[in-house]
């Protein structure tokens, strides 16, 4: 494993020049070897949070089949109603798959309100034509989640690592300026926005891969638990 096995701590350091983190006790914290897994799959990681940003989640999954998992999430507070950013970076032996997208919670991928946000995104991602000719269509569940246009899912190799680190520390720079210009809502405005991501949250509790993934691991009851607190500080 290459450049993008250190990703995580390229986020904070990159984070870290707009706002400082704030490392979050988790009621389950990490790190943690599921029984019903029979202590073959390990979860590790930090979870932060700033005055604009709800959580930050670098997490690391290592499984019995030669595949490691990092995976970053970034949700801003409510009261600000912005994108949320993931990137996920998957090893499997030889093979890299590099995820990284910015969109809305729900079923909107972007309001006209981002336009020009995704533009500067947009703009960034043409720079990286020599990756962007390893796009990789989603494929099964995942092809049904909404995705921006700026969306990447590259199917890369060792020798292109650098490079694909080099356009994840780009969007984060461009996240967290969107993220630090922003200004919090109205009442009127955040009541309807608190409404809709109520609902969301019933649509993550039962379709989220990452949920169902914890309820595997965890159980019904613990896995939810542990999805709500990591990912949304509930």
């Amino acid at each position: 494993m290459g450049a993008l096995q250190n990703v995580h701590s390229e986020v904070a350091s990159v984070l870290n020049k707009h706002f400082p983190l704030q490392r979050v006790e988790l009621k389950y914290p990490f790190p943690v070897r599921p029984r019903r897994a029979l202590g073959l799959v390990k979860l590790d990681g930090e979870v932060y949070s700033t005055d604009k940003l709800q959580r930050v989640v670098c997490m690391r999954i290592t499984l019995p089949v030669y595949m490691k998992v990092y995976s970053t999430f970034i949700r801003p507070k409510i009261e600000y109603d912005l994108p949320a950013l993931i990137c996920e970076v998957v090893y499997t032996g030889s093979k890299l798959l590099v995820v990284l997208d910015v969109h809305r919670t729900g079923d909107v991928a972007e309001l006209e309100k981002d336009r020009t946000f995704f533009d500067g995104l947009m703009d960034i991602r043409s720079r990286y034509d020599d990756l962007l000719r390893f796009q990789k269509q989603a494929k099964g569940s995942v092809a049904n989640l909404v995705q921006s246009r700026a969306t990447c899912r590259l199917g890369i190799t060792a020798e292109h690592e650098e490079r694909a680190l080099a356009l994840v520390k780009e969007y984060l720079d461009a996240y967290a300026e969107y993220v630090t210009r922003s200004q919090a809502l109205g009442s009127e405005e955040l009541e309807t926005v608190k409404r809709d991501f109520e609902s969301y949250l019933q649509s993550v509790v039962e379709h989220d891969p990452g949920v169902k993934g914890n309820k595997v691991l965890f159980g019904e009851k613990e896995g939810v638990e542990r999805a709500m607190d990591i990912f949304y500080g509930l």
